[in-house]
């Protein structure tokens, strides 16, 4: 009888399992359907429903810096954006450092609801985010070592096979290479590297030119007089707005940045921070409002 119990006792567990095996398997199935068919939250609703801004930043100065001693945020964006809180009545929380390359990415999957460092709007990059309006713009310049004339009202002598352009990973510098030098060789450095690597690989000669902003390129000759130069041009390369990058499709996000900017700009509260960390006369550019 034991052993009959036991063939009987096996063969109802296998029918048990054979029938449950296929009814998981379609349960998981289903559970996957679903979770990929459910919709992201919108940052928008995620911003109202936790009453928070959850905000990626990068460092570039004086847009965005961070004290190495004690941890601390300061720059223009990081006060903009504490104005913005105060306007809005959001917290705002600096969530994570995000690469010049990854926050569309970041903003897109969910992990941020905006990019805070000011970002340039670029075509490249607006077919994968929304842009707020600019706040101030900045000039985009050439600079080559201190004596070295080569482009100077020439900048397409550049595009040539024995120049070395030093650029930074998905950044304009790399862009500017990838798309009007064809022919110069190239010295990448990593997107998060500080702004100043890009002059320091000209000045001490292992590149012959670079294009980053303007305040960069004063900052870094005013530390290192009589290393590098900005090369003579008619206009800058070019001029970008500093904006705050938000996912595609969140234009109830970019109405409320962009209504709380409006506040701040008009009642002359971005031109005090502005005041406070431009140092460097005449290099960053603010639209004055209509009423001025």
């Amino acid at each position: 009888m034991g052993t009959l119990f036991d063939k009987r006792e096996f063969l109802r567990l296998l029918g048990s399992a054979t029938v449950a095996a296929p009814t998981a398997l379609a349960v998981a199935k289903a559970e996957q359907k679903t979770n990929a068919s459910s919709p992201q939250e919108p940052a928008y609703e995620r911003v109202i429903r936790t009453n928070t801004l959850r905000c990626g930043y990068g460092f570039w100065e004086p847009g965005f810096s961070k004290d190495l001693k004690t941890g601390k945020l300061t720059g223009i964006f990081y006060d903009f954006l504490i104005a913005i809180g105060q306007h809005t009545g959001l917290k705002i929380d600096w969530v994570e450092e995000v690469g010049w390359g990854d926050y569309p990415a970041a903003l897109n999957s969910g992990r941020i609801d905006a990019m805070c460092f000011g970002a340039w709007p670029k075509a490249t990059i607006a077919k994968e985010v929304l842009f707020t309006e600019p706040t101030y713009f900045l000039p985009i310049n050439a600079y080559v070592r201190e004596g070295d004339t080569r482009f100077d009202h020439a900048i397409d002598k550049v595009n040539a096979e024995d120049i070395t352009i030093s650029v930074m990973d998905s950044e304009l510098s790399s862009e500017l290479a990838r798309t009007r030098f064809l022919k110069a060789k190239t010295l990448s450095v990593s997107q998060l590297s500080p702004a100043g690597t890009l002059l320091l690989n000209v000045s001490s000669g292992k590149a012959d030119i670079t294009f980053t902003d303007a305040w960069t390129g004063s900052a870094f000759m005013t530390a290192n007089p009589g290393q590098i130069r900005p090369v003579s041009l008619d206009r800058p390369l070019r001029l970008f707005g500093h904006t705050i990058p938000v996912a595609r499709g969140e234009h109830s996000l970019v109405s409320l940045l962009n209504t709380a900017t409006e506040e701040i700009m008009t009642s002359g509260e971005f031109e005090t921070i502005m005041l406070k960390y431009a140092k460097i006369a005449g290099v960053l550019l603010m639209q004055r409002p209509q009423y001025q």
